[in-house]
């Protein structure tokens, strides 16, 4: 078994980071590491600092989840795969596979790899897709029983099974996630106008301690990005008062319209959908509103997509995977169109 420390240019780094950091930083739900291996072992260096929940580090092998398993505060050993085929090289990818938590004080951190195989760099994936959102995103209620509504836990969220681990695995992209449970284009689930996305969107990870720089300006721009908010804004609507609604329904069409120009003005070529309707409809005149106002404004490139309301539900009262896998193949299937059109 070898150490080998992290960030090596043979573990292709996944998701919003800073190159010039000397460690390796997972920020957000689905950022980590990818890489070519044929071992019989591979376990994990990493550090994690939430106090009260436990975040989640998941194993894809070639694009299909087979470990999660819990983090114990401070720095620890954690074995990720055994008694595989040292014969038989994969693509594995090593991921922080719940959200940022509000008992951090620092990203989880992987320190090293340890192996009995050689790594080598993973095949080049040639798309580049960015996910802004919300639990949809995150895959909250993607893993646990139906039903189970009372513990918001790390547990019950799980990005591997979420529909863009599934998009980005079908198109065979590179893929970086900026998603809160519970925040919105305007205001978080119980109205708080602070819970909106587009207000930490330009920075690194602005709701963890040290996340709150600049996101890095030399970052892979993105071939697409996808903008899946609206239904925490549509239980925040529900909570203002009716001489009130007038105006909270105008801040979500100019909130929703200034997060599509903040993306735009970020990735100048980036085709942009904001896809909503995963979790209900209530607020979708409002999108479509806000992508039309955009559009006016010269931005051809920027598109509404209606996704199919989920039939079934998971854990915590969310979307099933059945309605994260329908939601996949309809942000899939656009996303091919629209990119087929832009080349």
């Amino acid at each position: 078994m070898q150490r080998y420390s992290l960030p090596d240019a043979r573990f292709v780094t996944i998701g919003r980071h800073d190159a010039n950091e000397s460690e390796q930083h997972l920020w957000w739900s689905g950022s980590g590491v990818r890489v070519k291996l044929a071992c019989k072992r591979l376990d994990v260096e990493a550090v994690s600092t939430a106090t009260d929940h436990a975040q989640w580090l998941g194993v894809l092998v070639d694009g299909a989840p087979v470990t999660r398993l819990p983090m114990a505060q401070g720095a620890h050993t954690y074995p990720l795969l055994a008694g595989l085929d040292d014969h038989c090289p994969h693509e594995i990818t090593i991921l922080r596979d719940t959200q940022p938590s509000f008992d951090e004080t620092d990203a989880v951190v992987l320190k090293a790899v340890i192996t009995d195989g050689t790594p080598e760099a993973p095949d080049p994936r040639s798309l580049m897709l960015e996910f802004i959102g919300d639990s949809l995103t995150v895959g909250e209620g993607t893993v646990g029983p139906y039903g189970e509504a009372q513990e918001w836990r790390m547990l019950f969220i799980s990005h591997m099974p979420a529909f863009p681990t599934l998009v980005a695995e079908e198109l065979k992209a590179d893929k970086r996630v900026i998603a809160l449970g519970g925040w919105g284009a305007a205001r978080s689930w119980d109205n708080r106008q602070d819970g909106r996305i587009g207000r930490i969107y330009g920075q690194l990870c602005g709701v963890t301690p040290g996340g709150q720089v600049p996101a890095p300006a030399d970052e892979r721009p993105a071939d697409a990005v996808v903008i899946n908010l609206g239904t925490n804004d549509a239980s925040a609507l529900t909570k203002v008062e009716a001489e009130e609604l007038p105006s909270a329904r105008a801040e979500l069409r100019t909130h929703a319209a200034e997060l599509m120009e903040a993306v735009r003005a970020r990735y100048p070529k980036a085709v942009i959908v904001w896809a909503y309707g995963l979790c209900g409809h209530a607020v979708e005149d409002i999108l479509r509103g806000a992508v039309e106002d955009v559009r006016a404004r010269g931005d051809l490139n920027v598109h509404y997509l209606s996704l199919t309301d989920s039939q079934t539900l998971g854990s915590r009262m969310h979307p099933s995977r059945d309605g994260h896998r329908q939601a996949a193949r309809e942000i899939t299937d656009a996303l091919k169109q629209l990119l087929h059109r832009k080349r």
